[in-house]
């Protein structure tokens, strides 16, 4: 029983997490989207030049409230990992990373979907959580007798642990573990039954 509330408060926080970006991010810019657009429609016929320029103004808020839809919609499901497994997922987010991060790893056989979105998770939380100057990272991971082992590794940087909390009671509770050290992150869980 222990195990399904860990998995639960762990859900639970990382979905307070995806609010939080959704409200405290996107919402605000929709809100000033509105705005804007309210003002440019009064412009068309007083300024219809200035119109034009907060219109073009606006086109690239719209690409910015785009790119953080796609950020939170990562965090939520990498499409990635249905279309091309972990490994691309996983560069992806690297590419996409506060620090500079290498990707070093291939998996054989079949990972299960809860398996790889926990490992993804445990990645970019530990990515994200990364402080330190002129800090770099590794992302390791592999397949062995059946198990998922993965690794990051920092060279610069440190990671508290705290940030790392929920997904260590995901981990637990698929069957893993994960150990969380200022400049390294770990962990691993059956990818067989």
């Amino acid at each position: 029983m222990d195990t399904l509330r860990a998995l639960l408060l762990a859900d639970d926080d990382e979905r307070r997490a995806i609010e939080r970006g959704l409200h405290d991010g996107i919402q605000q810019q929709l809100i000033a989207l509105a705005g804007n657009l309210q003002v440019a429609r009064r412009l068309v016929e007083t300024d219809p030049q200035a119109a034009a320029q907060l219109l073009d103004d606006l086109r690239g808020d719209v690409g910015q409230a785009l790119d953080e839809v796609r950020e939170v919609a990562q965090r939520i499901h990498p499409p990635l990992l249905d279309t091309q497994g972990l490994v691309a997922a996983l560069r992806m987010a690297a590419a996409a990373a506060p620090i500079p991060t290498r990707v070093e790893g291939a998996l054989e056989g079949v990972v299960p979907p809860e398996v790889a979105v926990t490992v993804y998770r445990c990645c970019v939380a530990t990515l994200a959580a990364a402080e330190g100057e002129s800090s770099r990272a590794t992302v390791a991971v592999r397949t062995r007798d059946g198990v998922l082992e993965f690794e990051v590794a920092l060279a610069g940087a440190r990671v508290d642990s705290g940030a790392l909390d929920p997904l260590a009671g995901r981990m637990d509770a698929l069957g893993g573990a994960l150990e969380v050290a200022p400049a390294r992150v770990a962990g691993w869980l059956p990818v067989t039954s």
